[in-house]
């Protein structure tokens, strides 16, 4: 379980295994009504986005089943799974 924001985000930034219930509290993270959540959740996805789509970083995620994830695919799972307002904040910051 995640215990708090210092946790979360040390585990987005070095851990090489990021687990469903990291990717779950994101989403939840997502239904707050706060702009600074909203804010330091786009820094966080926007922080595995650039891990995920890294080839030379070692890092697996459960949701992506092991495999090797593009650009594109990660921004449609964000797209699937986010708010619009937190969607078009992350497409806003990838480009």
């Amino acid at each position: 379980m995640v215990k708090n924001e210092k946790e979360l985000l040390e585990a987005i930034k070095h851990e090489h295994h990021i687990t469903k219930e990291i990717t779950d509290t994101l989403i939840e993270l997502d239904q707050l009504p706060s702009t600074g959540t909203q804010v330091f959740l786009n820094d966080l996805v926007v922080e595995l986005y650039k891990r995920v789509v890294d080839v030379n970083d070692d890092i697996t995620v459960d949701i992506f089943a092991d495999k090797v994830i593009s650009p594109a695919e990660f921004t449609k799972w964000v797209e699937d799974n986010f708010t619009e307002y937190s969607a078009n904040l992350f497409k806003k910051s990838v480009e």
